[in-house]
């Protein structure tokens, strides 16, 4: 019996391709979204809390701005003075205080202009907390040590991409109308934000600027023994004497991880109800298609009844021509959610980003449950229109135009 109503299905589809794949289609995008959330997410994860490792537990980032909401800090301009990120090397435990500003400026290089992001902060505390908490490494030339000479260090891609050619170790690059001599490149850290800055003096960077004086932020290195809660506590308390930034954050490498976490997880349900809605829209339009295969197949429902054929069998085909319709859908989107979520994995590969997606991390038991809910799906979708064709009246159903 399920031999003949899987034919009779087939053909039905087959007798309204375009229809029935549009229909399939609406099912296809929502388990896509689905499939591609299911297959990152552990690896978006994996890749963000590799970056949090490679600064190592004894960092502590100091932030202007509330930890709900710490771009306000950024967007309002609030610094920390020099001298206050300068004082927190008196609290016990703390190692090196880094004060950081950052910037966009012009760069010119060989008459061709790029706006680039400039990283400052003194070059004897800029190198080692480069060196042992980013993993920086020099692939030529030198750190520069003179805070007022015109001197600077370009990230991987600075020197050997971003501009047609290759920034050389003693060139001259002009930045915001200021000759520097290239006294340094780094090797690749395999970020973005890092390959593609510039870094330069303190001193300097305010000179060529005329940005406001101060600290956007501040990186603390605490020493090995100390526990790092208790630092961060006791660096609050000293920074809420300070006048200049009303509200800031003191991320723990435990808290950064909480915070990300937080965020993944809003970003994983927010599109989790985006693909719940396009199968809540793909199951309407199989609903709709179902409706419009039971109208235009009246007489042959009605012939099928002349000759015998009970209400349940009626309602049987139509339940399982939508059930496949879903299935079908299901199965597509599994395939292209995969595919796409590889294509991601590569992408992200290519800037700097590996390990996103593999198809050995992909969890093969909830694909086979998404496959079932679609089929379910399908089936739940056609019982309506089923239930209409097997009430049909074999004398109406043949007299109908």
């Amino acid at each position: 019996m399920f031999k003949e109503f899987f034919l009779l299905t087939l053909k039905g589809i087959r007798y309204r391709p375009l229809r029935s794949w549009l229909t399939i289609m609406g099912i296809v995008i929502g388990i896509m979204l689905v499939v591609i959330i299911l297959a990152l997410s552990s690896g978006v994860k994996g890749a963000i809390n590799k970056q949090l490792q490679m600064f190592g537990s004894d960092l502590l980032i100091i932030l202007p701005g509330k930890e709900t909401n710490i771009l306000t800090g950024f967007i309002g301009g609030q610094k920390f003075k020099y001298s206050d990120a300068m004082d927190l090397e008196n609290i016990p435990g703390v190692r090196m205080s880094v004060p950081f500003d950052v910037g966009t400026l012009s760069v010119e290089f060989e008459g061709e202009k790029k706006a680039l992001l400039i990283h400052s902060s003194p070059w004897n505390r800029l190198r080692p907390v480069l060196e042992e908490s980013v993993g920086a490494k020099m692939d030529k030339g030198v750190w520069p040590t003179d805070e007022d000479a015109n001197e600077v260090v370009l990230g991987y891609l600075v020197g050997n991409s971003v501009f047609r050619n290759k920034v050389q170790i003693g060139d001259e690059i002009i930045v915001q109308s200021k000759r520097m001599r290239v006294a340094g490149i780094l090797q690749k850290m395999g970020t973005q934000d890092d390959d593609n800055s510039l870094y330069m003096s303190w001193n300097m960077f305010h000179s060529i600027s005329g940005a406001k004086p101060g600290a956007m932020t501040i990186m603390v290195k605490v020493q090995p023994a100390d526990n790092i809660n208790l630092v961060a506590r006791q660096i609050r308390f000293q920074l809420e004497k300070q006048k200049e930034v009303n509200e800031f954050t003191i991320l723990t490498p435990e808290k950064t991880t909480q915070i990300v976490g937080n965020i993944l997880a809003i970003v994983e349900l927010v599109l989790v109800i985006i693909a719940f809605v396009s199968l809540v829209v793909g199951a309407v339009g199989i609903m709709n298609t179902m409706y419009t295969s039971v109208l235009e197949r009246t007489k042959q429902i009605g012939i099928m009844k002349a000759v015998g054929a009970s209400r349940d069998a009626i309602m049987s085909l139509f339940l399982v021509e939508s059930g496949i319709i879903g299935l079908v859908g299901g199965i597509l989107g599994i395939i292209l959610g995969l595919l796409l979520s590889y294509g991601i994995g590569v992408t992200a590969s290519r800037f700097g980003v590996p390990g996103l997606f593999s198809f050995a991390a992909v969890d093969y038991f909830q694909l086979l449950v998404i496959v079932i809910l679609t089929f379910i799906t399908g089936i739940i979708s056609g019982i309506l229109p089923a239930r209409q064709a097997s009430r049909m009246q074999p004398s109406e159903a043949l007299r109908y135009e």
